[in-house]
């Protein structure tokens, strides 16, 4: 690969006063939407955290893309370019199973059990002091730790183009980033967010269709590009840089970390079942129809139209800018730094106006994002923990004032945050890490009746072990060690309560076999394949098989929910399946017709799954010329499109 000397980005940023104008009629604009909805979000937390479950399919969907159409995105996503090449984008186009499978498995399901946050599920579906546990610990884990992490890098990518555009300090761009965003959405709650987030999505997704068009015009068009990406960084490095699939012979692990994206991911990493603000706009729905298309229509904006423009600027950013740096502010060096590719290229290409435009809309990016988490982690602290056991029977206007005072604070860790953070990926890949490998407890939950609070502990709890001892062991022995005590511990315990306990011997004789056999080559894995880096997606490899034994082995061995919880559950949510025939023979109304687990409704998320991911690769490639399978990509899109509409219209929605 060509060596590519960092170069300090140096050319200054004009503001005319039509950006200024500009600028400042965006914020306007959203201080009214906010000043607008405050009087009805205030009246209790049901307005405040879920719209009074009101919300039309396509605002909830609007707002599920706007916040994750984060300022962070386009920085990312256009630097990965230059880091690894579109394949990288794998990292979340793997999801698209994950995803657009929820709206067929999932979406309705949380509409169906009317409660106010994701984290309240454990009350309603588990029973006994470990769900209180659970339920306490979630509130605070995603509301602080989560919640911070993700604000911190939002927070950061802000500081980066104010820095660039403005030349802010990072410190003064924190704090005008906090107070831009609290000025409504403390006020207003959900109603305020997703009323606000309709406007800027418009908004941000326009001027990066606009910037990724009029950037390739300023490098001579997309042939100039890919002969410069061959000069630059030599034919074999952007042969791969181009490709939708890493090569075999790919440099850096390519090809190994693009099939631990797709084998492992999208069914193991974060929540699978649609939780999180996801959870929450699905809560907000008018009912379970609004719910399902809006999710719907959240997977098409997030997958099909978001992502290539902040590739074609990257592209772009890689041959106009390549090398680009930022100094140190400690030491002095400069260090490279290709998210900030996409910064320079707005700066470089936009006009008056248009220049204004693009700020503005970064700015829609961010406040959508830090105000959903704002209102997002205030809803856990609130409903999860202070209102279940600090204070019970308060006044509905008490714990609006509380969760006002929440959002500020939490706005606040996440400004403290961002200044122990440097770089947006980084961050991802950190997140990603320490949720790797609950995922296939959260798609459970809904579709088996054994799963229990201690399933999603043990599970939780080994993921966190295992990050903690990949991140702090000095060595890759001392690592091992610790994890394969740990994978010990299964069998251990098994045993232990087989020995113990004879009627639940006689029950779960054929359980200890396979996992003392998969425990035994497990251990065997740890022993024998040392991870080429203790980072994510390679831990996947460690904490997959790891915590998958361990919670599969205590949900066995602790106590089952209690059956009456199980029952109100099945007739409350009606998710059908054969993990629910035990419950379901004790219930004498008949709920087949509300039942996801059908082969119909199994067949058009498949459908829709290839839907979604040919409508993604389609564009990709028309921008590479590849115009033969662009046409059976189109053919195969139509196909699935009918197929699944027919299927739709005759569709039975449940009663809200």
């Amino acid at each position: 690969m060509n060596a590519i000397e960092p170069v300090e980005f140096s050319i200054q940023c004009n503001i005319h006063v039509i950006d200024w104008l500009i600028i400042g009629a965006f914020l306007v604009i959203s201080l009214l939407i906010g000043l607008y909805f405050s009087r009805r979000g205030q009246k209790n937390l049901v307005e405040y955290f879920a719209s009074g479950r009101g919300v039309s399919w396509w605002v909830l969907g609007t707002s599920m893309v706007a916040t994750t159409f984060a300022a962070d995105t386009p920085l990312a996503i256009s630097g990965l370019f230059v880091k690894q090449g579109i394949w990288g984008n794998w990292f979340w186009w793997s999801q698209i199973p994950m995803f657009v499978g929820g709206v067929f498995l999932f979406s309705r399901l949380w509409r169906r059990t009317r409660i106010l946050t994701d984290a309240e599920l454990i009350d309603i579906r588990y029973s006994g002091k470990s769900s209180k546990v659970l339920r306490g610990f979630r509130a605070v884990y995603l509301a602080i730790p989560y919640n911070c992490l993700v604000m911190g890098w939002v927070i950061l990518s802000m500081t980066k183009i104010l820095g660039l555009t403005f030349n802010v300090p990072k410190h003064w761009a924190v704090i005008i980033c906090i107070i831009i965003t609290l000025t409504y959405s403390a006020m207003s709650g959900l109603w305020g967010v997703v009323a606000t987030d309709f406007f800027q999505f418009i908004l941000a997704i326009s001027m990066a269709i606009y910037l990724a068009v009029v950037s390739v015009d300023a490098a001579g068009g997309f042939a100039t590009i890919f002969t410069q990406l061959s000069e630059i960084y030599s034919p074999e490095r952007a042969e791969s840089m181009l490709s939708l699939i890493p090569s075999i012979n790919s440099p850096q692990h390519a090809f190994h970390i693009f099939l631990l994206y797709i084998l492992l991911l999208w069914w193991t990493v974060g929540n699978t079942d649609g939780g999180l603000y996801f959870a929450q706009r699905m809560l907000s729905a008018r009912d379970e129809r609004h719910s399902f298309f809006g999710y719907l229509w959240f997977n098409i904006a997030h997958f099909c139209i978001r992502p290539w423009p902040w590739i074609i600027v990257g592209m772009v950013a890689a041959v106009m800018f390549p090398g680009i740096a930022t100094r140190d502010a400690i030491t002095g060096q400069l260090k490279p730094d290709p998210e900030l590719g996409y910064i320079a290229v707005m700066i470089t290409c936009l006009k008056p106006g248009f220049l204004g435009l693009m700020l503005a809309s970064f700015l829609a990016a961010f406040m959508s994002t830090i105000s959903t988490q704002l209102n997002w982690g205030a809803s856990y602290l609130v409903n999860d923990l202070y209102r279940p056991f600090i204070a019970k029977n308060a006044s509905d206007k008490h714990y609006v004032r509380v969760s006002v005072g929440l959002v500020v604070l939490m706005a606040f860790i996440g400004g403290g945050v961002s200044f122990l953070m440097h770089d947006i990926f980084l961050g991802w890949l950190l997140l990603s890490a320490i949720n790797a490998g609950i995922g296939i407890v959260y798609i459970a939950r809904w579709y088996w009746w054994r799963v229990n609070a201690w399933s999603e502990i043990s599970a939780t709890s080994a993921i966190l072990i295992v990050m903690a001892a990949a991140l702090i062991c000095p060595s890759d022995t001392q690592m091992k060690k610790i994890l394969i005590a740990l994978v010990c511990v299964p069998p251990v315990a098994l045993l232990t309560k087989a020995l113990i306990d004879s009627v639940w011997r006689k029950r779960h004789t054929l359980l200890i076999i396979p996992i003392i056999a998969a425990s035994t080559l497990t251990i065997l894995l740890i022993d024998r394949y040392t991870l080429p880096d203790k980072v994510f997606p390679w831990t996947l490899l460690y904490t997959v098989p790891i915590s998958l034994i361990i919670w599969i082995s205590f949900t066995f061995i602790t106590k089952q929910v209690d059956e009456e919880k199980l029952v109100q559950f099945y007739r409350q949510v009606r998710p059908g399946g054969i993990g629910w025939l035990r419950i379901a023979r004790k219930i004498q109304e008949d709920f087949s017709n509300d039942s996801l687990f059908t082969v119909v409704n199994f067949r058009n998320a498949i459908l829709c799954i290839i839907a979604v991911s040919s409508a993604l690769f389609l564009t990709g490639k028309l921008i590479l010329g590849d115009y033969i399978t662009a046409a059976i990509l189109i053919l195969v899109i139509t196909v699935c499109v009918i197929i699944i509409a027919k299927s739709l219209s005759g569709q039975h929605w449940g009663s809200d």
